[in-house]
């Protein structure tokens, strides 16, 4: 009998136990922030079809903060197929350390790029920066520190490696500023960077394909005599 209790308080033991560690799971998963791209990053603005690089910021998001531990930047590539982005290639480096070649979604650490710090450092001159070094045309993103701001933004360009290319202000992390949200740059990974391809025409699909399931059993059931039962 006390084995046969023991047993049983182990049991519950371990069910609570894995009962907590579900709820664990789901808090951190419920305080992850996923923020989602998911339309013409030029949308309502006339920057593509004006001479010149354009600046668009009409549509940039306004973060409160961004917890490089969970949280997500995410990139629907439908709405940026038509600016060449098939999936994103990640770095995070210094001016230096950039390739010419081999990626389109770049952290850049750089905070100056003259020397002087009275002169500002905002999305254009970051995009310069990138454009000296990368080599080849192509469409991508980056992330720089702008000093008149004083935070992290997240910027599209229709081209990294043309310095008249137009830019789209995508965010804006508003918290932290200053030294703080310089500290920040170099701790960017490639998990904060996610490609996404919906195919809401998929739950369609899986649905047809669960009736025309039922439907032949159905038929051979039939055939065979039996009625059909589904548990």
């Amino acid at each position: 009998m006390k084995d046969s209790s023991h047993r049983r308080r182990n049991a519950r033991r371990a069910v609570l136990s894995l009962s907590l560690a579900v709820l664990a799971g789901t808090s951190s998963l419920a305080s992850a922030a996923t923020i989602t791209f998911d339309t013409d990053p030029f949308a309502g603005s006339t920057a593509l079809t004006t001479p010149g690089r354009q600046v668009f910021a009409g549509n940039e998001r306004m973060l409160p903060s961004f917890n490089l531990a969970t949280d997500k930047f995410v990139f629907n590539l439908d709405a940026f197929a038509s600016y060449g982005i098939a999936g994103l290639s990640f770095l995070n480096a210094a001016s230096s350390g950039i390739p010419a070649t081999g990626f389109n979604t770049i952290v850049l650490q750089d905070t100056d790029n003259d020397g002087n710090p009275a002169t500002p450092f905002a999305a254009g001159t970051a995009a310069n920066v990138i454009a000296g070094k990368v080599a080849t045309d192509g469409a991508g993103f980056f992330i720089y520190h702008n000093s008149v701001l004083d935070v992290n933004r997240l910027v599209f360009s229709t081209n990294l490696h043309d310095p008249t290319a137009d830019l789209s202000v995508l965010a804006r992390i508003t918290n932290p500023t200053g030294a703080a949200s310089i500290a920040q740059l170099p701790l960017f990974t490639s998990d904060n960077f996610v490609a996404s391809v919906p195919e809401p025409s998929s739950f369609a699909l899986f649905g047809m394909g669960l009736a025309a399931c039922a439907f032949v059993a159905r038929r051979r059931q039939r055939t065979a005599g039996v009625a059909p039962t589904f548990r």
